[in-house]
């Protein structure tokens, strides 16, 4: 009765009947030894009492919350998450909904802001960031796709690629080093890894500065990046490292040695030496328009965001590529996006539909595009 009474004093936009049934709920859950729960359950708990809240809309409410022990709920913090959602739902505001583009430095319109989140520092409540809601989807369905089955971590596959949860699965270490080994095997040796449903803060630390070290070591730009950023979920930095540790994977299959036929993307004049010291995606442009020399067709790219947003090159690339396959049909259609998904069930018959959707192939988004050439 007394913690109801005193949660009812600070929480004034819950009645007592409410927070009876809230710490009644709490107290039901699988408790650790402390009363608390892990953070990962928060959402599962929260909607015990309001079924329709989703993963982002708890996590946000969450990050107003001084929680009593990191990465755990205790009764107090979840009684305040629940009290943030019912106050947002009062002042008519979505939790962490998105303020006016014009607000932040470097977004200009509402255009800019499609497929992006702005998540706003809670310590300077003007410094904001963004993340790309495309790149983070396929990057969490490559997440899915290369780890499924690890006995360490399985159990937390699949992330849902339309939530914030990815940046909350990464918070340990855990899957980040998986991905840096996936990229590049054997960077780290997983014996040091702490393993585990329930680590410590000082466990969590150790493993986000083997990720640091281990990103670095494989060629990641790791300034202004700390073990703390990734235990803390600071969602920029986390996508970005991500983005840096799956084109590393990527670009190391763009090798002489693994494909000698690279040979014939050198121009006259030109030592293998001097093709060999191009960048990787300098090298992709050229074989993409190495083959639609091949096939005739009298377009070129010189990037992967403006030149490929029709998918016409696209589809005479994989034309050219599995004729069998896939056939120029798609160039008649007159929808963009409904040509970007002919030229994608195309890629899918040939086992090599990702990174992409018809969405992101419009949009012409330059990260995304490269992964997927």
């Amino acid at each position: 009765m007394a913690d109801i009474q005193r949660l009812a004093k600070k929480h004034q936009i819950l009645k007592p009947w409410d927070i009876e049934t809230i710490v009644n709920t709490f107290n039901s859950l699988d408790l650790d030894a402390n009363k608390g729960i892990e953070q990962r359950h928060l959402v599962t708990a929260v909607q015990k009492i309001d079924p329709e809240r989703n993963y982002d809309e708890v996590r946000n409410a969450l990050k107003n919350v001084e929680v009593s022990r990191p990465g755990m709920v205790e009764l107090d913090d979840y009684v305040a998450v629940i009290a943030a959602l019912r106050e947002a739902d009062a002042g008519g505001k979505a939790v962490g909904s998105k303020p006016a583009a014009r607000a932040f430095e470097g977004i200009t319109s509402d255009r800019a802001y499609e497929r992006r989140t702005i998540l706003q520092s809670r310590q300077n409540a003007s410094s904001a960031h963004t993340i790309n809601e495309d790149e983070r989807e396929e990057f969490t369905n490559h997440i899915n796709l290369a780890l499924g089955g690890d006995k360490d971590i399985d159990y937390r596959l699949p992330i849902d690629p339309h939530t914030m949860q990815i940046f909350d699965e990464t918070r340990d270490g855990l899957i980040l080093s998986k991905l840096i080994n996936y990229s590049t095997p054997d960077t780290i040796d997983e014996r040091v890894l702490n393993r585990g449903r329930k680590l410590s803060p000082f466990q969590i630390t150790e493993n986000n500065n083997v990720v640091i070290n281990s990103a670095k070591a494989i060629g990641c730009s790791v300034v202004n990046i700390g073990s703390q950023d990734l235990a803390e979920g600071r969602e920029h930095l986390i996508l970005g490292l991500i983005w840096q540790i799956i084109k590393i994977g990527l670009f190391a299959n763009i090798d002489i040695k693994l494909h000698p036929e690279l040979y014939r993307l050198l121009e006259d004049g030109e030592t293998l030496e001097d093709f060999l010291k191009l960048p990787a995606d300098a090298i992709l442009l050229r074989w993409f328009n190495y083959h639609l020399a091949a096939a005739g067709w009298g377009r070129r790219v010189a990037n992967f965001s403006g030149d490929i947003k029709d998918s016409e090159n696209y589809i005479v690339l994989l034309s050219q590529l599995v004729p069998s396959q896939c056939s120029r049909d798609a160039l008649h259609e007159r929808d963009p996006t409904e040509r970007a998904e002919l030229m994608l069930q195309g890629a899918d018959r040939i086992r090599c539909r990702r990174y992409v959707s018809p969405k992101t192939v419009v949009n012409g988004n330059p990260k995304l595009n490269l992964a997927f050439v």
